[in-house]
Parts: C-alpha cells; structure tokens; sequence
C-alpha cells in the first residue's frame, strides 16, 4: 500500500511539474508574441495575460487585446480573448471571445455582439505545427457601424481541413443562417419587392489552393491564393435561389481569370435586389431585365436564369454584360 502512495505521490508531482513548465512556456510564449508585433505591418497591445487550469487545463486570458493594421489603419479590440488547451492534448486549442468586440475601419467603427462566439483550431503533432482543421460557430450575431448600418444573423458557422487530396489546398465552408439586411435596404427593397425581410441562408463551400503550408513558418514562408474552386455558392431568400459553382486563378499580371456558373430561381426577383443595394439603376433596370429575359428564354424553364460570370483579360462580364474591371483577389 506504501508502494501504490509513493508511486502515486511520485506521478501527481511530475504532472504538477509539467503543468508548471506548460503553464509557464504558454505566458512567455503568448508575451513573446505581442512583443513581436511592433507595427510591421501588426501592432499588438494588451493589458495582462494569465494562465489558470490546474491541473488538466491551460486556461489562457488575454485582458484587452488590441490588433492594429498599421498599414490599412483597421482595428480589433474585445474586453478579453480566451484559449483553452487540454495538457494532455496541447495540439488541440478551443478559444473564446466576449459578448461584444469592436472593430475600426477607415471612416466607422463597427461593432460585433453575440449571445456566443467559440471558436478550434487543431494542429498537426509536430514541430511545424501545421494547421489541419478549424471551426468557428457564432450565434445571436449583430454588426452595427457607427456610420447608420446593422445586419444581424442567427447563426454563423465557418469550417476548414487540409483537403484530402491536395497537399497544399485547405477545404473552407461557411453557412450563415437568418440574415437580415440594415433597414435602409429593406426599405428600399420593400418598394419594388416581396421578398421577405430575411434572407434564410447563405453557404459557400471552397477549396482554397495555397503557395505554402500553413504552419509555424507562415510568416517566413508568407502563403498566397493560388486558385479557389467554389464547390456551392448558395442563398436562399423567399422564391429567389441563386447557387453558383466555378474556378478562379490568377492570370500572369495578377488579375482574376476563370468563370462561375451561376443559376438563378425566380430570377425577377434579383433585379429589386440589385436596385435596392446600388449595384444597378432604376435607369437601367429595365434594359438589364431585358437582357436576362433573353438569356432566361435560351432554356427550357423561363422562370430560371443560368449564366456565366467570366473574369478574362482584366475585365468581368455576367454572360454579354460588361460589369467592370476584374478584382484583384490574389
């Protein structure tokens, strides 16, 4: 019996030692990073970091973490951010933020609250530490800006995993549930629509190709966009279903070239949609149902549209409509 004790006595201390060493390493390591960031290009500031979880946790709190974009003047701030690490399995991190963050743009603030944001990540064991999956689920979300706007969501949910069969490509979904607009272009939707106030769901299923892994060298090895298959776009809104599918890579002077198959139910209700949010005229509304009409007769259902949106030769075009430069997404 003496023998079980000792034994017992003996492992409780190592594993309190280890904790210790863990507990330790995770603060320097933590302070070791904001003191990094000095303003090239990210400056980083908080007001004190502690670890708790004695003894099968490392619980992380960072009070008041502040991230500046030096170069772009944007800006995160929360009351605190949280990591959580099981000492048994440190290559899993679960994270969680407050109720409530501010982010600062050029020209407004805007302002994240949520009843839950949670967030995990988890590595590859092994000294590269290399990303092998993410999730993040968001619920009660609202973002509103200090310039007039608020959009708000009841669910949000973003995952990502190293693609099975591509070394260098990571699989990335996201699904936002009972979107509802700002009020303004409710309003002027309102006028000309009678498509409901939410937007039930928005989904983007990806596979994004990268130049390097993402690991412990990322700053070193700075991982680029080398193409994005969209797998599923979808939105679904009332009568109006528009889901897309398609590949983007980038041409030799860097911009987009590649196509997306777009298929829109009850097409008529997108113009409304696109008056209402500034991307076409009340002008030129009529000329461009025209054109879709004449696009839609090509198939066998008149109420569905199925068109191309091309990105070629600098240029963007939906099917024979001119829509303006192409963007720079790599």
């Amino acid at each position: 019996m003496r023998a079980i004790l000792v034994v017992v006595l003996v492992l409780a201390g190592l594993w309190g030692g280890y904790w210790f060493v863990g507990s330790r390493a995770m603060e320097q390591g933590a302070n070791a990073w904001f003191a990094a960031q000095q303003g090239r290009p990210l400056l980083a500031t908080h007001q004190g970091i502690d670890v708790a979880g004695f003894p099968n946790r490392f619980d992380l709190t960072v009070t008041e973490p502040r991230l500046t974009d030096t170069q772009t003047g944007t800006t995160w701030a929360a009351p605190f951010a949280q990591v959580f690490m099981m000492s048994w399995k440190p290559w899993h991190i679960i994270a969680t933020l407050p109720q409530e963050q501010t982010v600062t743009l050029p020209g407004q603030d805007v302002t994240l609250t949520s009843t839950l944001i949670q967030g995990s990540v988890i590595v590859i064991p092994g000294t590269d530490l290399t990303l092998d999956r993410t999730a993040i689920a968001g619920d009660g979300l609202a973002l509103s800006s200090s310039s007039g706007w608020e959009v708000s969501a009841t669910s949000a949910r973003f995952g990502s995993r190293r693609a099975p069969d591509r070394a260098l490509a990571h699989e990335v979904a996201l699904d936002l549930t009972t979107l509802t607009p700002d009020a303004r272009f409710r309003m002027a939707l309102a006028q000309a629509s009678d498509l409901p106030e939410q937007i039930d769901l928005i989904r983007l299923d990806t596979v994004l190709g990268l130049s390097a892994p993402l690991d412990r060298h990322s700053a070193t090895t700075r991982p680029q966009l080398t193409d994005i298959t969209l797998r599923e776009g979808l939105l679904r809104w009332g009568d109006l279903v528009l889901s897309a599918t398609g590949t983007l890579t980038p041409a030799a002077d860097g911009t987009t070239q590649g196509r997306i198959d777009i298929r829109v139910e009850n097409w008529r209700q997108l113009v409304p949609v696109l008056i209402a949010s500034g991307l076409v005229t009340q002008q030129s509304a009529q000329t461009l149902t025209r054109a879709l009409e004449l696009y839609a007769q090509q198939g066998s259902d008149p109420t569905v549209l199925t068109v191309p949106l091309s990105f070629q030769q600098g240029w963007m075009n939906l099917g024979p409509l001119p829509l303006g430069p192409a963007p720079q997404i790599f």
